[in-house]
């Protein structure tokens, strides 16, 4: 592939990006959203190891998320040696996911990979921390130098003399400085500031435009093509080849648009990774963009992320962005269902909203109003809501003496929406906390835990309710750092549980879940409908419509003094309809102690209603929890899996919580198991009980109700994935009195993989044609255990010594222990003889070894005992001929007489077997040396 970008000079035209790989793309047309939900809540989960995220999966889901941003994966620092606590943000080798012996501050390669694929199986999405701007600190000393300088990336020519570099010296990849030192590009003010050329927080800042051409990471020695190597890195490595594409497979063709700040068309071929014989990749020479590229590509197709943050996006030219990042983008995600769309990427900009929408922001918008810009349909790029988030820690902060007005105006989505009374979400990932700006810590250490009302659960109600895609930080609190940069603290409730009291916490959870049931439509503000007090300042009511059909009525306040806030707004419930409070505020005593905010609202003739927000703070001390939601009340009901054989429980107090499940797994042993719901009316003065239920296994979108198809697609809203049930479908809904409902469906467990599985059940209120899905939501995960773990044993099946290390790979996702055993009597169950002593070592996410020692000349039987958590477990015995021997000339494991005849035989016809001593020639010594072997016991 080459492309020149149409704003270079004559001389910078000739620095062309001329390998960039990507896989074989199935179907072309507009990038689509990446979202696998409606609007999937994403979960930024940090400070956690990729294998307790995993095991934490089935809390994910049961509370409500649907997308995560994890740290960067890649390994960093300068010049890293073993294992590595850097938090992700200054990168050393971007292809170095961790290995066994040298993991990163959050695993190896093996355990991210799987944690990926669970989350896709608990239909999440995953989106991971992406650094494009710069490497890890800036390092040009001679022991760098020599070592061979930043892995896939040249430092420059070696000065002569040999020496340190110098700011005005060539830096190849990487933008030099002047006489006076290196440009910064974090303070404005201060000197030598360059956004784009300079180092942020002294980390190395790389040059887009250079076009340094090299193999970048060489696979064989003497390629005068190969980048510089030195004595560690960028040495050839035959591994290598499984980073580059194979060239030889079909290619993808792709004409980028351009944009109306980088106009021009871009024309690309990207080729597919071959990761079954990685030997037919072909590295090629490329610049220091392609290299980008080509990581972004393997990220996307090796490793099926979903998407990325983009780090420090404003210190990237823009045309890097539009041009070239956007192009190894392009339809390059498969959702569930089969489609080929552009994933979703969002980026980090702290310059003012219009200038971040203006330079790093490309999505096609929904609005009619507004003319669309050249070429956004190509991309799916937004940006974080810096703006709006930084107002919403200052109304926290403010005691409550700020102002909701200062949040409306603040928020990325007003650059498109003038109108903040409709701003409709379409720019911005919302959030109030991140690991830059936490509820607690300043960077430098581990931060402390914070408070309730540090965590300002008032302005998640606020976030979550209305429209926008919504980020809730969470710092799990697993990871040992030695120093540097420490993540600050974030939602320590995010998953339902606070560490500060050990006790359950699911007010946050909650609103999520409330968010994916109720969160559809026009974000609306209705306080100006209030006559007598239509002030924003301390109080904001809003509510969700559709075709002017309310669908949630939400009320947050931001004071600490205690009491309640009344508004009397104009809503667009139809009259007479029955709110239900949703939160459980209104029902608590600690925050409702005067029972002065009502359970249930009915909507008046006028289609008012008085709302009753509470102050975070009542009469019975400080509560933080200033908000109330209303809403038409939903199914009530039970799910239940018939045919779960037992249960695995939630882990114990004794686990870390950053590692403890909460969630307990119904088991499933047989052959079929059946989903049954059973639903009750929500409200029993409210006849619109449920008409409708379905039911989704994992991502969905396959046919397990066994009527031969897929039941909703994905343009079914929010059906999409889920099958009717089919086996029994008694909807509650009957016109005239509020009724009870049952559903059932019989699942073929045969059909599901071994391990964790993720079911959502659905059951819809009856609502008016027209109007926006209103659904109860009951989500669990189970556990498929049909059959004992899987393995296979890839060791070689002759050994010519007494001890070997016997290496195990798990076939499935099940396996928690394996034990090896050497020679069990074929009478006895290993599974007797398991200790401690034969256990063997977990080295990866499927790998365990054990050496095995003693064994004796001839066939030795090794037995593998492996079990998984439910206690299920497999036995395999494995047979392996042990050489020891010389005159066993047959390999039969005995020394007799059919040895000698066999080595006469090929001793007579000249057979090279017969070459006993090994000195290529066959003669009289080769009988003398083994006649003196078969003499003597081996």
């Amino acid at each position: 592939m080459t492309q020149t970008h149409p704003h270079q000079s004559p001389h910078q035209r000739r620095h062309v990006v001329r390998s960039v790989a990507a896989a074989t793309l199935l179907a072309c047309g507009l990038a689509s959203s990446a979202l696998a939900q409606e609007n999937p809540v994403i979960l930024q989960w940090f400070e956690t190891r990729w294998s307790d995220i995993e095991r934490k999966l089935p809390d994910f889901y049961t509370s409500g998320y649907g997308a995560t941003w994890l740290p960067a994966p890649s390994r960093c620092g300068v010049d890293p040696q073993g294992n590595g606590d850097s938090a992700g943000y200054d990168p050393w080798d971007r292809f170095d996911l961790g290995k066994p012996t040298a993991q990163t501050a959050y695993g190896t390669e093996a355990y991210f990979k799987a944690m990926v694929q669970e989350f896709h199986q608990a239909n999440g999405l995953v989106y991971i921390d992406t650094i494009l701007n710069h490497n890890g600190s800036r390092n040009g000393s001679q022991d760098l130098q020599t070592k061979g300088g930043y892995p896939g990336f040249w430092l420059g020519p070696t000065p002569s003399p040999f020496r340190d570099k110098l700011p005005t010296d060539n830096w190849g990849d990487f933008h030099n400085g002047i006489s006076a030192g290196y440009y910064q590009s974090e303070n404005p003010n201060g000197p030598r500031y360059d956004r784009e050329r300079g180092d942020l927080v002294s980390l190395i800042d790389f040059s887009h435009e250079s076009n340094n051409q090299f193999i970048r990471q060489p696979v064989t020695a003497g390629n005068p093509q190969n980048i510089p190597a030195g004595t560690l890195y960028n040495r050839p490595d035959a591994n290598n080849y499984r980073f580059y594409t194979d060239r030889d497979a079909a290619g993808f063709n792709l004409v980028n648009p351009g944009t109306a700040r980088n106009p021009g068309t871009s024309n690309f071929t990207f080729y597919p990774f071959n990761t079954t014989n990685i030997t037919q990749n072909d590295p090629v020479a490329e610049n220091g963009t392609g290299y980008l590229m080509r990581w972004t590509q393997w990220m996307l197709d090796v490793h099926k992320v979903d998407g990325f943050r983009i780090d420090a996006v404003k210190h990237v030219p823009s045309w890097f962005w539009d041009t070239y990042f956007d192009s190894v983008m392009y339809n390059r995600r498969l959702t569930p269902d089969g489609r080929w769309v552009t994933p979703f990427s969002f980026g980090e900009s702290v310059e003012g909203n219009q200038f971040t929408y203006d330079n790093y922001i490309r999505k096609s918008n929904n609005k009619s109003n507004l003319p669309s810009r050249a070429g956004d349909w190509f991309g799916n790029r937004d940006a974080l809501d810096i703006a709006g988030s930084g107002q919403l820690r200052d109304l926290l902060n403010a005691n409550g003496l700020g102002d909701w007005n200062n949040v409306l105006n603040a928020h990325l989505d007003v650059v498109d929406d003038p109108n903040n009374l409709l701003q409709d979400g379409s720019l911005g990932i919302f959030h109030t906390f991140s690991h830059d700006n936490g509820t607690a810590g300043d960077g430098g250490s581990a931060p402390p835990m914070p408070t309730l009302r540090q965590q300002g659960l008032f302005t998640y109600a606020y976030l979550l309710m209305r429209t926008g895609s919504v980020k809730v930080y969470h710092n799990g609190r697993g990871i040992s750092r030695s120093g540097g940069f420490w993540p600050r603290a974030g939602m320590e409730i995010a998953l339902g549980w606070d560490p500060s009291t050990n006790a359950s916490q699911p007010t946050l959870t909650k609103l999520v879940q409330i968010h994916n049931q109720y969160g559809r439509g026009d974000f609306y503000q209705l306080n100006f409908t209030d006559s007598v007090n239509s002030s924003k300042a301390d109080v904001l009511v809003f509510d969700r419509r559709s075709n002017n059909q309310a669908n949630v009525l939400v009320g947050v306040n931001d004071r600490w003094d205690s009491g309640t806030d009344s508004r009397s707004v104009l809503t667009a419930f139809p009259a007479g309809t029955r709110l239900m409070e949703l939160t459980g505020n209104a029902a608590d005593p600690a925050v409702d102690p005067t029972n002065v905010i009502p359970e249930t609202l009915v909507v008046g003739g006028d289609q008012r209603v008085l709302i009753t927000v509470p102050r975070n703070v009542s009469s019975a001390g400080t509560h933080s929890k200033g908000y109330v939601v209303y809403g038409p009340a939903l199914p009530s009901g039970s799910v239940t899996l018939v045919g779960a054989a037992s249960a695995l429980p939630a882990d114990s107090s004794s686990v870390p919580i950053y590692r403890r499940r909460l969630t307990a797994l119904p088991v499933v042993t047989g052959n079929s198991f059946t989903i049954d719901l059973a639903t009750t009316p929500g409200d029993p003065l409210d006849i619109n009980t449920d008409d409708n239920a379905m039911y989704r296994i994992d991502q969905g979108y396959r046919d397990s109700n066994g009527n031969g198809q897929i039941d909703y697609n994905h343009q079914s809203g929010a059906a999409s994935g889920y099958e009717d049930f089919r086996t029994l479908k008694q909807p509650a809904y009957n016109g005239s009195t509020a009724t009870n409902g049952h559903y059932q469906q019989t699942i073929d467990a045969s059909q599901l993989s071994e391990g964790i599985h993720y079911l959502s059940v659905i059951s819809f209120r009856k609502r008016p044609a027209g109007t926006s899905p209103l659904f109860r939501e009951w989500r669990s995960a189970f556990y498929v255990d049909r059959t004992g773990p899987a393995i296979n044993f890839p060791n070689p099946t002759t050994l010519t010594t007494p001890s070997y290390l016997f290496k195990v790979q798990a076939a499935d996702r099940t396996a928690a222990r394996v034990h090896t055993m050497l020679n069990v009597n074929p009478n006895t169950d290993p599974r007797t003889l398991v200790s401690v002593f034969n256990q063997a070592t977990r080295n990866d996410r499927f790998d365990w070894s054990r050496t095995t020692t003693g064994m004796q000349h001839g066939f030795n039987q090794i037995s593998v005992v492996t079990y998984e958590e439910s206690g299920n477990s497999s036995v395999n015995r494995f047979t392996v001929f042990v050489d020891l021997c010389p005159a066993d000339f047959n390999d039969d494991g005995t020394i007799d007489f059919f040895d000698y005849l066999d080595f006469v035989a090929a001793f007579s016809s000249g057979a090279n077997t017969a070459d006993f001593n090994g000195d290529t020639v066959i003669d009289f010594f080769d009988y003398l040396d083994f006649v003196a072997e078969f003499s003597s016991p081996c």
